[in-house]
């Protein structure tokens, strides 16, 4: 074999790699940023600022199921669009109350996590709000999302392991 041949093989491998590469960061560059997003957020307290998060995703979702005008306010949007902002904009308003409380009960050095840690925490609840996404808050019927994850995410079955992810990611990492 000459270099040529070695040289174009190689350009050829590292092409295609690229491609691919591109293609799964394109496909889940929603769970990507979302976790990115919520990583941030949370670690500007520490390690209690990303456990305090997603035990609260938990209690917002609880307050938000059992609001009682939900139905009504929802119903005020005309269109999809609005009607997925405003199911979003009130699920936000019950989790930052109970995000709030759980982050006076704790302290900055609560749950002291590593990088790794803290971004696998902050994947998992970037994960259960995708699957509210999907299944609460019908953002599909607006956005159209990638192929691999209407496979991740719309199967109702899957909606009990996206929800369980959170608690079990503090379980292994929150000690």
């Amino acid at each position: 074999m000459d270099i040529e041949n070695v040289m174009l093989q190689v350009g050829t491998t590292v092409t295609a790699a690229g491609a691919d590469a591109w293609l799964w960061v394109t496909n889940f560059l929603v769970l990507i940023v979302l976790t990115l997003v919520i990583y941030m957020f949370a670690m500007r307290e520490g390690g209690a600022g990303v456990i305090s998060l997603n035990i609260s995703l938990y209690c917002g979702y609880a307050v938000y199921l059992v609001f009682p005008y939900r139905e009504s306010i929802i119903a005020i949007g005309a269109t999809a669009f609005v009607q997925a902002v405003l199911a979003i904009g009130l699920f936000l308003a019950a989790t930052a109350g109970p995000f709030v409380i759980i982050m006076r009960l704790t302290s900055p050095s609560f749950g002291q996590l590593s990088f790794f840690q803290g971004l696998l925490l902050s994947l998992v609840a970037a994960v259960f709000l995708v699957a509210l996404a999907y299944h609460v808050f019908d953002v599909s019927n607006i956005y159209a999302f990638p192929q691999p994850l209407n496979q991740l995410f719309e199967p109702e079955g899957y909606f009990f392991y996206w929800f369980i992810a959170p608690l079990v990611g503090l379980y292994i990492f929150a000690r």
